[in-house]
């Protein structure tokens, strides 16, 4: 009945005429909408978040590690107290050219990621979701790769 009642109000309105050739129409004028510009990453680390006591847990962040001709960046979980309590570990990379790198860690003590080619001042962001269902941002730094 809806659909019927939509479909009779959208009838034709018009005098059923053609339009008087000396009337100006109006014109639509359509405008392109401004592309989406990609905000540059910052390289200034944010404030981080203490997970709950009991679920503490540690990465190691080294630069030059395991090669220095490389410029390698390792980045590995270290376990601690709460290693059984994550669910995922999110890694996101800025390196000092302004490429973002991101990659997942698996909740295994000694799992590791190398980043290649990231001399310079690199920014580190590293957030855990937990078995409770909540996600904190444990790592927020600067680590500097001769």
């Amino acid at each position: 009945m809806l659909l019927l009642a939509f479909l009779l109000c959208a009838g034709c309105t018009g005098t059923g005429g053609d339009a008087d050739p000396t009337t100006p129409r109006a014109t639509a004028t359509i405008t392109q909408a401004p592309a989406a510009t990609a905000t540059p990453a910052s390289l200034t680390p944010g404030p981080t978040q203490t997970v709950p006591p009991g679920k503490e847990i540690d990465f190691q962040l080294q630069g030059g590690y395991p090669s220095r001709i490389t410029n390698d960046l390792y980045i590995a979980f270290s376990g601690g107290k709460g290693q059984d309590f994550i669910t995922k570990i999110d890694v996101r990379v800025t390196k000092a050219t302004g490429e973002v790198i991101t990659d997942t860690l698996q909740p295994v003590r000694g799992d590791d990621i190398i980043i290649q080619n990231a001399k310079g001042e690199n920014r580190v962001e590293i957030s855990v979701s937990l078995v409770t269902g909540g996600t904190y941002k444990v790592k927020d730094q600067i680590v500097v790769v001769p």
